[in-house]
This record gives structure tokens, C-alpha cells and sequence, in this order.
């Protein structure tokens, strides 16, 4: 029996912790296929006072 992996790594789970930390206004997307994540994308918002 193969051992199925972590569709999200503990180095990917850091790396979307250090993107909500830092941002203010906006989004963090994930990615998937085949039930792996392969992309991130953050879109930040800048909000003029």
C-alpha cells in the first residue's frame, strides 16, 4: 500500500503564514490539482486614507 502525501507541506503551510501575517487587505488563493497545492496567489489591496 503506497503512503498517500500531505496535500499541503509544513514548509507551504509557513509560507502562507508569512503572506497572512503581512498582509492588510486582500486575498491568498490555493491552488490545487490531482489533490496536490501547486500555486498561491496573493492579491493585496492598498487602501488610499
Amino acid at each position: 500500500m503506497t503512503e498517500k502525501k500531505a496535500p499541503i507541506s509544513p514548509q507551504q503551510i509557513q509560507q502562507i503564514q508569512k503572506m497572512a501575517e503581512n498582509l492588510a487587505y486582500g486575498s491568498i488563493t490555493l491552488i490545487f490539482q490531482n489533490g496536490k497545492l501547486i500555486q498561491i496567489d496573493k492579491n493585496e489591496k492598498i487602501r488610499l486614507q
